[in-house]
């Protein structure tokens, strides 16, 4: 995870520190974001008592369509779009009060937020400042977890979600726009079943380094 945020600060920076500016595009775009992503250990109840999940780090894809705003709008600077996002992460490990135990299997979060970021133009510059929110829903999914080889939960729920983030653009020209951003994502308690067992319920909290292109129409 460390060395993919290093390779992409390594790849950006050049490109924030230097370059012709750009007139500020308003209007429809579109754009395609890559990333990486980390969920922490999630918090789980069920009816026997309280248990941790851990995951690896995994990727994270997303595709944006939205409209930026013309530099004084009087809803501001910035832009609105509607963003779907699919993250994926490996269970690594359960801990229980008896001990760890050994786990696999995947959680996938496939989520559709409306976001509003603010844009911050600056006087002859291409690399913009930004940040925001985004509320909408997601549907996660427990796939073939398992714990120490047996069965642990394979379902899927559909919970309100929201996003926070903050990054940079920069103009490449005055209608296509690199992206380096981080995004804080979570939602409320998703439900899941357990194979022949009580339903738990796990936190679900999602940190991301996203790298996209955004193209002007």
């Amino acid at each position: 995870m460390k060395q993919t945020y290093r390779m992409i600060l390594a790849l950006c920076l050049p490109l924030l520190l230097c370059g012709q500016a750009w007139a500020a595009h308003s209007g429809p775009y579109a754009g395609v974001f890559l990333g990486a992503n980390a969920l922490m250990t999630a918090t789980c109840n069920d009816s026997l008592g309280e248990f941790y999940l851990r995951f690896n780090p995994g990727l994270l894809g997303s595709a944006v369509v939205g409209w930026d705003f013309e530099p004084g709008n009087p809803a501001g600077e910035g832009r609105i779009e509607l963003e779907y996002s699919h993250r994926i992460n490996r269970l690594d490990q359960a801990r229980f009060a008896d001990g760890v135990a050994p786990a696999g299997g995947n959680l996938t979060a496939d989520s559709m937020l409306v976001n509003f970021y603010g844009v911050f133009h600056g006087e002859g510059r291409s690399w913009s400042p930004y940040a925001g929110a985004g509320l909408g829903a997601a549907r996660i999914e427990t796939s073939d977890l398992t714990v120490t080889g047996g069965p642990l939960s394979s379902d899927s729920a559909l919970v309100f979600a929201y996003q926070l983030g903050l990054g940079i653009d920069y103009a490449l020209t005055n209608r296509l726009s690199l992206d380096l951003g981080y995004r804080f994502f979570s939602s409320t308690r998703p439900k899941f079943s357990e194979f022949n067992g009580p339903a738990f319920k796990m936190d679900y909290l999602n940190h991301s380094v996203v790298l996209g292109l955004r193209v002007g129409f």
